[in-house]
């Protein structure tokens, strides 16, 4: 079987293209690691600029560079491609629709569908159970937000848009907080100021989409990201947010924990990552604040590494196992 890792630079792999790339090679598989922004079509056959894992290299690490000739894999000598990385937005629009086609005769573990459309926060009111989800009001209009706010004045509640990641542009906001409307204006988009500015609106569209979210107090102690595997739990760590922050996200200076996963909270991410599979996603994060899921994260969530540094247990070699199952792929 020949696996093709499709992701940001050849030059600095992320934790997923690192881990991924030595477990499915230690389960006999060929590994390519090929460039999301370099899709091409060659007489409507895809393509990309890629490198062969070595069959005895040294395993990879985060950071490390694909080592082997570069040159042209086609997608379609595949049996398996696997996205670990975000289209370039200058390109977005096009590698995500010859992706889809390449997807036609072609294995996907995420479906370019399911990624297009689920890795969002809007798709928690889709694959979380009702009692699981946070009280979630989300519109590009400034006013309606304000007033939601207003109506509960005691409340703290955080603030944030639909489709960022790492933490950017999530707000917590006090009750009664002297810079909410302030902060409101700004996540949609200031249209009223930017409408003022260029005489009503010549400028065109500028309304953007908020989430105000309740906060909840379950997270002051810390959420747990899950890695999900066709549709079963495989790996998780504790995630503990700074003492200056509010957010966990690594990025934003959270740090990784040990921590155990009940039988219930087992059962709850099994269930989303089973409707997940429905769609075409096999592999997800999953941000949960038990009995709460804060967040999907299907594109290339973290987490194998740092469960690897909390517990000592590698899941990407079950990971690859679960995958190669899923597909009906031999392993050499």
């Amino acid at each position: 079987m020949r696996l093709l890792i499709l992701t940001n630079s050849l030059d600095c792999l992320g934790e997923n293209d690192a881990a991924l790339a030595n477990a499915f090679r230690r389960s006999g598989c060929e590994v390519v690691l090929g460039e999301i922004n370099a899709i091409s079509a060659d007489n409507y056959r895809y393509f990309t600029l890629g490198a062969m894992v070595p069959e005895n290299g040294e395993p990879y690490h985060p950071g490390s560079a694909a080592l082997g000739t570069r040159k042209a894999y086609f997608l379609d000598e595949c049996q398996l491609i696997w996205v670990m990385s975000w289209p370039h937005d200058r390109v977005f629009r096009d590698v995500w629709q010859m992706l889809w086609l390449a997807s036609r005769h072609t294995a996907f573990v995420n479906s370019i569908e399911g990624l297009m459309f689920l890795n969002t926060k809007h798709a928690i009111g889709y694959v979380v159970p009702a009692e699981n989800r946070v009280y979630s009001y989300i519109s590009n209009d400034f006013s309606s937000l304000w007033e939601r706010y207003q109506k509960a004045s005691d409340q703290q509640w955080i603030a944030k848009p639909p489709n960022a990641a790492c933490g950017q542009n999530v707000f917590l906001l006090p009750p009664r907080g002297p810079n909410v409307r302030t902060i409101l204006q700004c996540l949609t988009g200031n249209t009223v100021a930017q409408g003022e500015l260029d005489c009503g609106g010549v400028g065109g569209f500028k309304a953007e989409y908020a989430i105000l979210q309740k906060y909840i107090p379950e997270v002051r102690e810390g959420e747990k990201r899950v890695i999900v595997a066709c549709g079963k739990a495989v790996a998780w760590h504790g995630r503990q947010p700074p003492p200056y922050d509010h957010r966990s996200n690594m990025t934003q200076g959270g740090k990784p924990v040990a921590v155990d996963l009940h039988s219930n909270e087992i059962q709850l991410v099994e269930s989303i990552g089973l409707k997940l599979m429905a769609h075409g996603i096999n592999f997800a994060g999953i941000d949960m604040a038990f009995p709460y899921i804060v967040e999907l994260n299907l594109g290339f969530p973290g987490g194998l590494y740092d469960s690897k540094l909390t517990s000592g247990t590698d899941g990407s070699d079950e990971v690859a196992k679960l995958m190669i199952a899923q597909f009906n792929c031999a392993g050499s």
